[in-house]
């Protein structure tokens, strides 16, 4: 995620410009081309090639880019909202890890050292559940990054998996089930926080509907071509009005025509925030920041920095 200011004139250049420049070279020679042209034949003679036909078109092009990118931010912003629905659903986990696993409120918990060691695993475990979300949305496969957090057995164990996260869940609730005993206070106990593992498994599941689905292919073909349409049809403009063309002219169809596409490719970005790119998710720091405050809870003091904006750039 490019974090506040993280957009300054040079990376507004290698962004805006230099992955654009394709555009900005067929805008100009357009209109080279049709300047010549145009001293040959009467090609500008008509009024589909009029200031308000091509005015009007232009409209109808914004328009259908703007939709598409509302859309494609609606899509950026849940993907935001779910991850932060992530952080607090994990800190009340933690909170009832350490307040319900207790000698005195779970029959499966024998000592107050035994407690910790509970507690220990079941807020590691989390840890690792809100990792392996990380690297299965982003398609990533080092599963080793999880050590950490998992015995041996465990990380050996989740391997085996297709949906690491969900077999993660499964063990944190069977655990669980084997720490409360069977009088109504437990029971209470256990449903509270076998509610909170279910509705990190739809924070899951929010986040797996946004990776699969896939933004329907003919809104990118058809923005895209109409926006190339756009860089033909507005010199041609121009050169209507006027058939002499400036340097004044030159810069703002490139700013027009840039313009369009800017937009058009930034709805691009946005569709899929767990792609690892620059306007992703920072996933990457909403778990460090999960980790710091979970151990922080169960009482470790060893705690990892924030991961902080590399050029701007939050992951």
């Amino acid at each position: 995620m490019i974090v506040r200011k993280g957009t300054g004139f040079r990376r507004a250049v290698k962004w805006f410009v230099l992955r654009n420049w394709g555009v900005i070279l067929t805008a100009v020679l357009v209109e080279q081309v049709i300047v010549h042209s145009s001293r040959y034949t009467d090609v500008l003679d008509t009024d589909v090639f009029s200031a308000t036909a091509v005015g009007l078109f232009a409209t109808v092009v914004g328009i259908f880019i703007v939709f598409r990118f509302n859309e494609a931010y609606q899509r950026w912003w849940e993907a935001r909202i779910l991850w932060g629905g992530l952080v607090n659903e994990s800190r009340n986990f933690a909170r009832e890890v350490t307040n319900f696993l207790t000698p005195r409120r779970a029959s499966g918990v024998g000592s107050e050292e035994e407690a910790k060691q509970v507690q220990r695993t079941l807020v590691y475990r989390h840890l690792a559940y809100c990792n392996a979300l990380r690297l299965s949305l982003r398609r990533q496969d080092s599963w080793d990054e999880l050590a950490p957090f998992l015995g041996p057995e465990e990380l050996e164990d989740i391997k085996h998996y297709v949906n690491k996260p969900t077999r993660l869940s499964f063990m944190q609730a069977q655990q669980l089930a084997g720490l409360f005993g069977t009088d109504v206070s437990q029971s209470v106990l256990f449903r509270q926080m076998d509610s909170t593992i279910n509705r990190l498994l739809d924070i899951q599941g929010g986040c797996e509907r946004i990776k699969t689905t896939a933004f329907p292919d003919e809104v990118r073909f058809i923005s895209r071509a109409m926006v190339w349409l756009s860089a033909v049809a507005i010199p041609v403009a121009f050169l209507s009005a006027d058939t002499e063309i400036r340097a004044l002219e030159i810069g703002a169809v490139v700013v027009i025509v840039l313009s369009f596409m800017i937009v058009e490719q930034l709805g691009a970005a946005l569709k899929n925030p767990f792609e690892n790119l620059d306007n992703d998710t920072p996933m990457t720091a909403l778990c460090r920041t999960i980790e710091i405050d979970l151990r922080q809870q169960i009482g470790e003091t060893d705690l990892p920095d924030p991961i902080e904006p590399v050029d701007g750039v939050l992951m």
